[in-house]
């Protein structure tokens, strides 16, 4: 009797939770890939990584996410399915820094909301190259196979630059 409760107990908590995520129609199997980024020896957290197929015409599909404390980061496909499909890739990784600004307890208005935000434009600035955060550029190369990837990434050396100037923002 026990073991038909657990039974019923288990169908339950699969059919509501399911057993996995359900992939759209034609998007083919995805493979869990996590990839590792450092920059001058260290992991780098709070990167953006973009992982854009080499053949987009076979594979239609992006991947990215932003690296954990430790560097790592696990790719979603169109930013929500867990993993990418088989084939090769182009890894760009970027990040953006700013210095310490202190930030109002409140905003009294919408100008000074604009203030501050142009305030900490001002003091932003690039710290990975742009020859891995721009994927025609980049060097980095990733292959996924039929298979759990897991692959690591240097962009060093860290760098600091002025992001460029968005002109179609007003």
């Amino acid at each position: 009797m026990q073991k038909l409760k657990t039974l019923i107990l288990l169908s339950v908590v699969f059919s509501f939770f399911g057993c996995g995520e359900k992939l759209p129609p034609g998007m083919p199997k995805l493979y869990e890939t996590v990839l590792t980024i450092t920059q001058d020896g260290s992991p780098l957290a709070n990167a953006n990584v973009l992982v854009i197929s080499e053949d987009y015409t076979a594979v239609p599909y992006s991947a990215g996410g932003q690296t954990d404390p430790s560097g790592n980061v696990r790719l979603l496909t169109e930013g929500k399915y867990r993993g990418i499909p088989e084939g090769k890739y182009l890894v760009a990784v970027s990040k953006t820094e700013a210095d310490d600004i202190e930030k109002p307890a409140t905003f009294n208005s919408e100008e000074e909301i604009k203030a501050y935000l142009a305030e900490v434009e001002k003091h932003s600035f690039v710290v990975v190259s742009e020859e891995f955060s721009d994927s025609a550029k980049s060097p980095l190369r990733l292959e996924v196979l039929k298979k759990r990837t897991t692959a690591a990434f240097d962009v060093s050396p860290k760098v600091r630059l002025k992001p460029p100037v968005d002109t179609t923002r007003r």
